[in-house]
């Protein structure tokens, strides 16, 4: 089972509303708003930055 990063909720692989990839990994969601909130800010839901971009580490 898959956890859905949105929500917590255990998710089946094979039975996931939606599923999406992300800095390479792949994420199942439960429902098409889980995936939504995901894909507006998955930086909130997994806490990685993708290759290329600035973490933002070391400013300020």
């Amino acid at each position: 089972m898959a956890i859905d990063p949105v929500c917590k909720m255990q998710v089946d692989p094979a039975k996931a509303a939606v599923k999406a990839v992300y800095a390479g990994q792949t994420y199942y969601f439960c429902s098409e708003d889980c995936h939504k909130a995901f894909t507006a800010d998955p930086q909130k839901y997994t806490g990685s930055v993708p290759h290329g971009e600035p973490s933002g580490q070391g400013q300020g």
